[in-house]
């Protein structure tokens, strides 16, 4: 983590900030980390603040309202605007203070962001460039200690980062189908297992956030079973969902349109009892099995 490149540059004549940093993380994530609340939630503080959503459309003309809480309980404002999306290369957004009822703050500096996700050797560089109207602006916060702050929030992301497990397939089939074949459970019961002898024979999900998932696995010859349970977090058909596992672990669903096919990338967070590189094992096995199956029907 220590070697990750971090650049905080300051253009007083172009009243600009450009902050160049690198994550030992695949672009999707990276990009899933900095546009999807549940994850925002989890990493864009510095520390000791956590993040709170108060509500979030990431689309052109959306908006992210949100807070930074102080241990004491204090809270933060801001208020993004969305513009210019384009999935997962980069994203223009008009950033400003504001209150709870999401009313801008006036008397502090708003300003435009580009930022930019860029593929660097198995990593991610995200390349933000911040321009203020004036220089007041600017200098008003580099004062406010914005590099101090953004080089710590960046930190909490390597953390969160190194917390999650990926594991994807590229699917010969479109997405609306992929989707339809991945959430119903007259389907998931055919290919919700990792081995021949293990079945899957009772499968509900209730496809809205606040929905349940619940799945049963088993050895065929009944010797070990168990119940998987999880909480939709967010349902947004057919191209993503997330859920929240009965552990508290998330897990995050992309379905991507590739070409005529369609790539599923799964992100989810490690437990503690087994080591990373077998439930990768795992659940890639999984998701290979709903490859089968998906392009065998």
């Amino acid at each position: 983590m220590k070697n990750l490149q971090f650049d905080f540059i300051a253009d007083k004549e172009k009243n600009t900030l450009t902050i160049r940093r690198e994550f030992a993380a695949g672009r999707q994530l990276v990009w899933d980390c900095y546009t999807k609340a549940e994850l925002l939630n989890q990493w864009f503080a510095p520390k000791p603040f956590t993040t709170k959503t108060k509500s979030m459309d990431f689309c052109n003309g959306g908006h992210w309202h949100y807070a930074m809480i102080s241990p004491q309980g204090e809270a933060f404002w801001g208020w993004t605007e969305y513009n210019h999306i384009q999935p997962i290369d980069s994203y223009h957004t008009l950033d400003a203070f504001s209150n709870e009822a999401g009313d801008i703050n006036t008397e502090l500096p708003r300003a435009n962001w580009v930022v930019t996700f860029l593929d660097m050797n198995g990593h991610t560089m995200v390349e933000t460039v911040v321009t203020y109207a004036s220089l007041t602006d600017l200098e008003t916060i580099i004062n406010m200690g914005m590099e101090a702050g953004m080089k710590s929030t960046l930190e909490c992301l390597d953390a969160l980062l190194a917390q999650k497990i990926t594991v994807q397939a590229d699917i010969a089939a479109p997405v609306e189908k992929v989707w339809q074949m991945y959430n119903s459970p007259e389907h998931i019961t055919q290919w919700n297992f990792a081995v021949d002898d293990w079945q899957c024979p009772h499968a509900e999900t209730d496809l809205r956030p606040g929905g349940k998932m619940l799945s049963r696995m088993e050895a065929k010859d009944g010797s070990f079973g168990f119940d998987f349970e999880a909480i939709y977090d967010r349902v947004l058909e057919p191209t993503a969902l997330a859920y929240t596992m009965q552990d508290g672990r998330q897990a995050h669903v992309d379905f991507v349109p590739n070409g005529d096919g369609t790539r599923v990338i799964i992100v989810f967070d490690a437990e503690n009892q087994n080591p990373a590189e077998l439930q990768k094992q795992g659940w890639q096995a999984i998701l290979d099995n709903f490859k089968r199956y998906a392009e065998a029907h």
